[in-house]
């Protein structure tokens, strides 16, 4: 056998393998380098994946209550002035569309002694002012004729600061809705004795269901606080032979006075 020279076989193999490429690609068995290759369709990612790609729901803060409940308003007043301006803003309750003002006190409370009435009446709604008519002349007759006080010296306020209409009972949600103003009002003046005046303000004071006479006459301590509930001067006016025994209860809160 005859050897074959080294560059023509290289020559007739290259010629081979060009020639079974173009067979190939004739036959389709292979795209040509310069042929695009298909778009790749995405493959759709499954459920949980879509799920978790979702973007987060917003969440929305949970209410935090009426921002205008006395509730919430009272406790961040930081004295007098400003709780008598959110007093006066107060809209609460129905009593606000039918009062000409809010009452909110009289008097500084220097003598240790804040009485607490009912609600304002036609007189205390018409000046802002409390117990300013025939019953607040004779509170004023009991503090500076019997207690020897200046009617400035005590601290004088009602359970709510509103009048009811027609001068009727304060309702049960009225008061409730107004005991954080008197709550506050009673820790800024901090009185060594609360004297309630009359059975619908005694009995909120005191949280109680007792009528008037079980009530008064003795020392209750409330909050740590003395309280010495008595008639209302409304009451006395109509009842006048009771006066011994409001000046008894007044009597003994003037006994707590000079424990101080």
């Amino acid at each position: 056998m005859t050897d074959m020279d080294p560059t023509k076989e290289l020559f007739e193999l290259s010629a081979a393998l060009a020639a079974e490429v173009d067979r190939q690609e004739r036959r389709g068995g292979r795209r040509t380098a310069d042929a695009p290759a298909p778009p790749i369709e995405p493959r759709p990612a499954p459920p949980e994946a879509r799920a978790s790609a979702s973007p987060a729901p917003v969440s929305t803060p949970a209410p935090r209550g009426n921002p205008g409940d006395p509730s919430n308003l009272a406790p961040a007043c930081a004295d007098l002035a400003a709780l008598a301006s959110g007093v006066e803003a107060c809209q609460a309750c129905p009593l606000a569309r039918t009062r000409t003002q809010t009452v909110f006190a009289d008097g500084t409370g220097s003598a240790g002694v804040m009485f607490v009435g009912e609600a304002p009446g036609a007189d205390e709604d018409a000046q802002g002012v409390p117990f300013v008519g025939r019953a607040g002349q004779l509170l004023t007759d009991i503090i500076t004729k019997g207690m020897k006080m200046a009617r400035e010296e005590v601290y004088i306020a009602n359970v709510l600061k509103c009048r009811p209409p027609n001068n009727r009972d304060p309702e049960p949600s009225e008061k409730d809705i107004c005991t954080a103003w008197l709550d506050r009002q009673i820790e800024l003046v901090a009185p060594a004795v609360i004297i309630p005046l009359g059975r619908h303000a005694s009995g909120h004071v005191l949280g109680s269901q007792d009528s008037m006479g079980r009530m008064r006459g003795r020392v209750h301590l409330v909050k740590g606080r003395k309280v010495i509930p008595t008639y209302h001067p409304a009451f006395l006016l109509r009842s006048p032979h009771m006066k011994r025994d409001c000046w008894q209860d007044i009597q003994l809160a003037l006994a707590e006075l000079q424990k101080r």
